[in-house]
């Protein structure tokens, strides 16, 4: 007896299980020939993963929606609280939340509803979580819109990647190709470019790791961090602290300019460059660990023009109210 109302208990609870699933998720499927210019994504809140998929295969959408409760506490039920009224609550939201596909020959775009409009009259603790992965062949171009959505690329992404969001962050590993990413107050943190980088936050860390091509950084109120850039390296900063690593090869352009703020250059001892560093107000221009060849100026002064093993390609380096520090170190190559 003890067996048979265990095994009708399960039963019950799988059934139960089951319903809340179809009340409180949905997942969508849809895969299009690749476009002949552009995958586009607008996709208001929620996390966006984008992966790079075979040669010659289609552009693939994944959409899951949940219902999900929130830290705001529930309120009275407002006529919605038998369970044909919830369902009926449930899915009226999720026809709304339906993701919309436009297709031509030269673009494909997913567009999802912005989900903090979406209210549940029965439950104000409930929210929609949305998950999109997007999924295209190599060489492909995306463009993500976002108002507040991460973007992760977890692994390597062949082609053009642009991003514009307002407080989502970006985080990618590998762009074999150009990477634009802009955002209001989240994070651009990317390990590795091979094309063309620009990269802004307006309030946030941008973090490069590798950048091979032509690259244009910049925040304010945030910092800047470069391991080591091989192409024109152009970095801006408002309030804003900025780390750049040098390594050979060097770029053959290098210009770091900010307001208010500390800039270190980490310089391999035996990297031939040309510092023209100075700084404004209180600042001054440390090095440590390197022996420059004096052409202006001096350490521990507002200004330095100096050669390091030798002499090379010119980093000009300007702050105020803050200082310079050029520090060597040993060579990461070994």
């Amino acid at each position: 007896m003890n067996r048979f109302f265990t095994i009708l208990l399960f039963l019950c609870f799988a059934a139960l299980s089951s319903v809340r699933a179809e009340l409180l998720e949905r997942n969508y499927r849809a895969s299009f020939p690749a476009p002949a210019e552009v995958v586009a994504v607008e996709v208001a809140r929620g996390v966006i993963e984008v992966a790079t998929g075979a040669p010659g295969s289609e552009v693939v959408f994944e959409v899951n929606q949940q219902v999900q409760r929130g830290t705001k506490p529930a309120a009275t039920a407002t006529g919605t609280s038998e369970p044909a009224s919830r369902k009926a609550g449930y899915d009226r939201i999720f026809s709304r939340m339906e993701p919309r596909y436009d297709t031509t020959a030269k673009a494909v775009r997913l567009e999802v509803a912005d989900s903090q409009a979406v209210v549940f009259d029965w439950d104000p603790a409930l929210r929609m979580v949305i998950l999109v992965k997007v999924t295209v062949p190599p060489g492909t171009s995306l463009e993500i819109k976002n108002i507040s959505a991460g973007v992760s690329v977890p692994e390597t992404f062949t082609g053009n990647l642009k991003v514009e969001s307002g407080t989502g962050s970006v985080f990618a590993q590998r762009i074999e190709g150009d990477l634009l990413a802009r955002t209001d107050s989240g994070s651009v943190t990317v390990t590795e470019v091979t094309g063309r980088a620009e990269l802004r936050s307006d309030s946030g860390l941008v973090l490069a790791g590798r950048l091979a091509g032509p690259a244009n950084l910049r925040t304010s109120n945030g910092s800047v961090e470069v391991q080591h850039a091989r192409g024109d390296l152009k970095v801006r900063g408002d309030d804003a602290e900025i780390i750049v690593g040098l390594s050979s090869p060097l770029p053959k352009s290098t210009d770091l300019r900010t307001s208010a703020g500390a800039i270190t250059l980490n310089l391999d001892d035996n990297v031939p460059v040309t510092i023209d560093a100075a700084t404004q107000l209180l600042g001054t221009v440390k090095v440590r660990g390197l022996e420059p060849v004096v052409h202006e100026g001096g350490p521990d002064r507002s200004t330095l023009a100096a050669d390091f093993s030798g002499g090379g390609p010119l980093v000009k380096v300007r702050t105020s109210g803050a200082s310079v520090a050029i520090v060597g170190r040993d060579p990461l190559d070994g």
